[in-house]
């Protein structure tokens, strides 16, 4: 029997099959997730283009439907517009949680099986009421659950996602940045951005365009550190405006008006991480007073935490150069992914845990 996995996000769907022995043999993707249900408005859209490259799997590995296992599908499959909306579950979270509610949907119109869902995950505020004054506390997110249960699994020392031990943050760059405080196994707190999407939205449709025009190769540390100063100087808005500056009155290159705007937009990600997960006072009189879950901050120990970036090589060193320079209380280190993604990673350990309390 073939089991078959489904990341599925709001543009892009990714399919992994497995053996018997839980061993990857085939993948495809395609070009279609949440996003095109919702413009569609046809709710029958997902499950029929990702029935569709089942079928294709099953043509490719030459196996017939009475070899196809269990489904499994994680992401904003989960979301309004996937195939079946799953309610976040709320921090903390760790690999046992996560398994017990994973969700079983029988789809009876094409797929003609019951598919397995994991949950997206969400913060909520202590107080257990949402106001204006602690909306801030909610984060959610959709597929990145599944990821850091794979990261967790791929630590040399465990052998497990819940074997883990010690504090980690764990950073997963992207359109929407999104990232995990995590003690001993567990999500405690999460933190969702915009950075990936800002970023193209100013270099497509703003008058940074020009100073943002072709691509980059390496990062300028320096020119990182001084988008994050600037920010920090003046605020976002000035911040920016300040890489059309550079394009106009100095010999700075394509690729340091690049590293400075990355410096602007992941130190912003690293404020609001500082902000939510402790490591600086909070000086605000206005929420010095509002109620916190302990549970959720990573206190300091007299050392560094250890925050992973789970990304490039650039995405590392621009995280890096920020935090040597601001963000002493963070060791950053890149996790790098190997010959299995992330998300298959997790699947497998969700999978594992679900088989054993089921």
């Amino acid at each position: 029997m073939y089991d078959f996995y489904f990341d599925s996000g709001t543009t892009n769907t990714r399919m992994y099959v497995f053996n018997g022995k839980e061993e990857p043999v085939y993948k495809a993707e395609k070009s279609v997730g949440s996003k095109d249900s919702a413009l569609s408005g046809d709710k029958d859209l997902l499950p029929r283009e990702l029935h569709l490259l089942l079928e294709k799997g099953c043509a490719e590995l030459k196996i017939g439907r009475e070899s196809v296992g269990e489904i499994w599908m994680s992401g904003m499959i989960t979301s309004p517009n996937g195939i079946v909306e799953v309610p976040h579950i709320t921090v903390p979270v760790d690999l046992n949680k996560l398994a017990r509610n994973v969700f079983v949907f029988d789809e009876k119109k094409f797929f003609k099986k019951e598919i397995h869902f994991i949950p997206g995950i969400k913060s909520f505020p202590a107080e257990g009421k949402i106001t204006a004054e602690n909306v801030d506390s909610i984060n959610n997110m959709r597929g990145e659950e599944t990821e850091i249960c794979g990261i967790m699994s791929s630590f040399p020392a465990s052998n497990s996602a819940s074997a883990l031990k010690g504090n980690f943050i764990f950073v997963l760059p992207g359109s929407h940045t999104q990232v995990a405080a995590v003690k001993d196994g567990s999500i405690v707190n999460i933190v969702s951005t915009i950075t990936g999407e800002l970023f193209k939205a100013l270099k497509s449709q703003t008058i940074l365009a020009s100073a943002l025009e072709g691509g980059y190769e390496k990062i300028d540390t320096e020119m990182v550190r001084l988008g994050y100063r600037n920010l920090q100087k003046y605020g976002f808005n000035r911040a920016i405006y300040i890489d059309r500056s550079l394009l106009l009155f100095t010999d700075s290159t394509a690729e340091q008006r690049h590293s400075y705007l990355e410096g602007v937009l992941n130190g912003g990600v690293l404020q609001a991480v500082s902000a939510a997960f402790g490591g600086k006072p909070d000086k605000n009189p206005k929420t010095q007073n509002k109620a916190e879950d302990k549970n959720r901050t990573l206190k300091k120990l007299g050392e560094p935490i250890d925050m992973y970036i789970c990304g490039s090589e650039n995405q590392f060193q621009i995280y890096k150069a920020i935090a040597e320079d601001s963000f002493p209380e963070y060791s950053v280190k890149r996790m790098e992914c190997g010959s299995i993604p992330f998300s298959a990673l997790g699947y497998k350990a969700v999978f594992a845990a679900y088989k054993t309390i089921r």
